[in-house]
């Protein structure tokens, strides 16, 4: 009986192969093959924001780096804000928080400035990081839903097996339940291995664009230091120059 059990689920399972199709498939997967599909739209929809939002030029312009640059050279906040408000990418909302905190504390020290910066490209990576989130999560519940499907299809399969008996028409009826119950597996993984495979891309393209925008950041900083410091030292210069003509005036 077993033996003639296993030639006809492998005979029904030859015989559906023929006439496969997408539409059939998805057809004859259940219900649970709706969640599936909404997924994979929204799978899709991540790809494509991600391909976007992961681009170089969306973190990190390199023409931006040099016109940051050469602003605070000029030492013109002003216009280095209206850039900076206009340019959109991780870099430039980065320059933006720096400047501005910059202007409405100008007393801060150049560690005060780093905290500051290092905790807004931070929270720019964290952006980044929970946009193909997404795709990690849908790589993990794709197949937990496909598995349910499939789980719910044998039960059904086997309940009808208790209810009847296994010879004729019962064994087709078997031997096609179970190879429909293992469609939303199939469907799962299916969706699944891109989901994880596109993860790894952009999680690997967003730690390359997120350090270069580190070095970018650092570099930022340590013009800005610099300039702090030659300020400092200006004004020391200035003051020791101040107190000297003072004693003088009232020596004379």
């Amino acid at each position: 009986m077993s033996v003639n059990l296993t030639a006809t689920f492998f005979s029904t399972l030859a015989q559906a192969g023929e006439s496969w199709s997408m539409v059939d498939l998805f057809q004859k997967g259940g219900s649970l093959m709706w969640a599936l599909l909404v997924l994979s739209v929204v799978a899709v929809m991540v790809m494509f924001v991600c391909l976007w939002t992961t681009r170089g030029g969306a973190i990190l312009p390199q023409r931006m780096v040099m016109d940051v640059e050469s602003y605070l050279r000029r030492k013109d906040y002003v216009g280095l804000l209206n850039l900076c408000e206009k340019d959109d990418s991780c870099f430039g909302r980065t320059v933006h928080v720096i400047i501005l905190f910059m202007q409405r504390n100008p007393r801060a020290t150049i560690e005060e400035v780093r905290e500051v910066a290092e905790a807004e490209a931070t929270r720019q990576s964290n952006i980044l990081s929970r946009q193909i989130s997404w795709l990690a999560d849908i790589g993990g519940l794709a197949p937990m839903i496909g598995l349910l499907g499939t789980v719910w299809g044998m039960m059904q399969t086997f309940k009808e097996m208790a209810d009847g008996n296994f010879e004729g028409v019962k064994q087709m009826q078997m031997a096609s339940g179970i190879y429909e119950a293992m469609i939303t597996t199939a469907g799962g993984l299916v969706l699944a291995i891109p989901s994880m495979f596109a993860y790894v891309f952009f999680r690997n393209r967003i730690q390359k664009h997120v350090t270069n925008m580190e070095v970018a950041v650092t570099h930022i900083l340590s013009f800005i230091a610099m300039q702090m410091d030659r300020e400092q030292r200006l004004g020391k210069s200035m003051h020791r120059s101040a107190s000297g003509e003072k004693l003088y005036d009232e020596e004379d």
